[in-house]
């Protein structure tokens, strides 16, 4: 009864200080891009006068970046906090997985190129359709699109695979960054896990774009996998199931 209350209480306080560190990560994200944005506003108003038109609006595009920063980090939040209660049903259907992606892929080709980045995708042409939430499925081909691409330096290569084997479809996206350590691997879906600390690369700041994609695949009853190795590029893949005549009477 003793080690079970120990075994209890341990628990609780690893659960404690889960929580508080990511409070404070949470904290830090906000205050980091809040600082920058008041400081930029601060010297608009101080020196409007002296500013040129030129380093005026070089400031107010800064604050807007900021802006859009942690408003895509609150948007975040609220989603993952959505997935995570019981408010999130799972919409599934039928749908051509390869032409979704192809219109995921769109959406990253200019900041692939803004990054000179090689986007590549090796997307069977023939393949069956899959079956889920094609609203959800496309999160997650988005979020980890925009890490691979977050995580691959400039000149690099992210690829996105998709194919049918072993009766259902496999989907990788792969980058040419600096790779995650072993000891790492386990840590990298944790909400506000700082990636960048040893890859070296990334925009600074703590993120939710893995958590959520593990938290949507969770709804498909899925999971996702990582394989990487240091100074070789990571690949993360995941697997969706064939659609079946009777998958759309469930």
């Amino acid at each position: 009864m003793a080690k079970r209350i120990q075994a209890q209480m341990d628990q609780l306080k690893e659960s404690d200080d889960t929580r508080r560190e990511m409070v404070a990560n949470v904290s830090h994200d906000l205050r980091t891009p809040l600082a920058t944005l008041r400081g930029y506003v601060e010297t608009l108003l101080l020196k409007e006068d002296d500013l040129s038109t030129e380093k005026r609006r070089y400031y107010l595009e800064i604050a807007i970046k900021h802006c859009e920063r942690l408003s895509k980090l609150v948007d975040e939040l609220m989603e993952l906090a959505k997935l995570e209660s019981l408010e999130t049903e799972v919409q599934k259907e039928s749908f051509h997985l390869g032409e979704l992606a192809h219109d995921v892929i769109q959406k990253f080709r200019l900041r692939a190129e803004e990054k000179e980045i090689t986007l590549k995708t090796d997307i069977e042409k023939e393949m069956p359709l899959t079956h889920g939430d094609i609203g959800l499925i496309e999160r997650v081909l988005e979020n980890l699109l925009e890490n691979a691409i977050n995580y691959t330096p400039e000149g690099g290569t992210v690829g996105l695979s998709i194919k049918f084997e072993n009766h259902e479809i496999s989907v990788a996206v792969s980058d040419t960054g600096t790779g995650i350590p072993e000891s790492e691997i386990p840590h990298i879906f944790e909400r506000f896990y700082r990636m960048n600390r040893d890859r070296g690369q990334g925009d600074g700041h703590h993120g939710l774009g893995l958590a959520i994609a593990k938290r949507i695949l969770e709804l498909h009853h899925r999971s996702i996998h990582v394989q990487s190795l240091l100074h070789n590029g990571t690949t993360l893949s995941f697997n969706l199931p064939v659609w079946r005549s009777d998958d759309d009477k469930k």
